[in-house]
C-alpha cells in the first residue's frame, strides 16, 4: 500500500503492518533500509504485545504460564487494512484464538500511518476488549538507510539529542537487560555513530529528556529529525556489517536476569483498564 504527496512515496505492507520504504521524491533517496537478507530481513517491525526478550521465553498471568517470542508474534501476523486514502492508512490486528493461546487479553490492535508533508506520523492503538485489565508493551523498531558509498561510514554520523548532555545506556546480556547502567557524555549533545557501538547488541536509554532526536551527516546535506514523546525508552541498534540504524521507540523493556516472570511486574508493562483505549505516536520527519 502507497501513501504519497508532493514530497515523499511511502509504503506499507499488511505483513506486520511494516514501513518498507519513505522515498524522497525530490533528493531521490531512499530513507528506509531495504532489507538485504544477508543482515537483516525486516525494515520496521511493529512491537506487541511484548517488547525484547522475556526470560526463558515465558511469562505468568493468573498463574497461567504462556511463551511469547521476542518482540511477541505482532511483526509476523498479516493486519487487515480498515482505512486506505492518499495521506492515510490504517491496519488492524485483532485477538483470535491463536493469539489467545500465546496471549489470553481480547483486543483490537490498531496502526496508523498519515503522510504530512516531510513527515510520518505512526500512531499504535490499543482496545482493551478483555474483561480485565489489559497488560501489554508496543514498539516501533524502524530501520534508517546509511550511505556508505564515495568513502563515507559509519564516522560520518551522529545522533543529536535536542535536551540530552548525557546517555544513561543499558547493555543486553544474551537478550536480558543489565540492570547497571553506563553513563555516556556527549560532544555538544551528540552521539557520535562507530562500526562496533553495537558489538554488544543494542543501546537501551533511559530517562532521557529529550523527546526527538536528528540523525546527521558530517559530509553531506542530510537530516532526519525522529520524534517519539510519550515513549520512555529508546533502543538503538544496528546488525553486524550493515548500513542501517534502528531508532527504537518502546513503552516497554527486555526482562532482566532477576525478573520473576509475573507479566504484571514486568518493567515498563503498560496497564490498560477494561474498555479502555490507548495511543502511542512515533514520527520521522525529512528536513534535508
Amino acid at each position: 500500500m502507497i501513501l504519497e504527496n508532493d514530497v515523499l512515496r511511502v509504503e506499507v505492507v499488511q505483513e506486520g503492518a511494516e514501513l518498507r520504504s519513505a522515498y524522497d521524491k525530490k533528493g531521490e533517496r531512499e530513507y528506509i533500509w531495504q532489507r538485504n537478507p544477508k543482515f537483516w530481513t525486516k525494515s520496521a517491525p511493529v512491537l506487541f504485545p511484548i517488547v525484547g526478550y522475556l526470560k526463558n521465553g515465558t511469562y505468568r498471568h493468573h498463574d497461567q504460564k504462556y511463551q511469547l517470542p521476542k518482540h511477541g508474534f505482532a511483526r509476523d501476523r498479516i493486519f487487515d487494512l480498515v482505512v486506505q486514502t492518499e495521506t492515510e492508512l490504517s491496519f488492524v490486528l485483532r485477538a483470535n484464538k491463536q493469539t489467545k493461546d500465546l496471549y489470553p487479553f481480547d483486543f483490537d490492535f490498531f496502526v496508523h500511518y498519515i503522510l504530512e508533508g516531510d513527515t510520518l506520523y505512526c500512531t499504535y492503538e490499543v482496545w482493551n476488549n478483555s474483561e480485565e485489565e489489559m497488560l501489554f508493551s508496543v514498539g516501533g523498531h524502524p530501520a534508517l538507510q546509511l550511505d556508505f558509498s564515495q568513502r563515507r561510514g559509519w564516522a560520518d554520523y551522529f545522533l543529536e539529542f535536542a535536551a540530552d548532555s548525557a546517555l544513561t545506556r543499558y547493555y543486553l546480556r544474551n537478550d536480558l537487560l543489565h540492570t547497571q547502567p553506563e553513563f555516556y557524555p556527549l560532544e555538544d549533545q551528540r552521539l557520535q555513530l562507530s562500526a562496533n557501538m553495537f558489538r554488544d547488541d543494542a543501546w537501551v536509554l533511559k530517562n532521557l529528556q529529550s523527546k526527538k532526536i536528528r540523525l546527521g551527516n558530517r559530509q553531506e546535506d542530510y537530516s532526519v529529525e525522529f520524534a517519539f514523546e510519550g515513549f520512555p525508552y529508546l533502543g538503538l541498534w544496528s546488525a553486524p556489517g550493515a548500513s542501517f540504524i534502528c531508532l527504537e521507540p518502546w513503552c516497554g523493556v527486555n526482562d532482566t536476569a532477576q525478573h520473576n516472570g509475573v507479566l504484571a511486574e514486568k518493567e515498563g508493562i503498560v496497564f490498560l483498564p477494561l474498555a479502555e483505549r490507548w495511543q502511542q505516536t512515533w514520527s520521522l520527519s525529512i528536513l534535508k
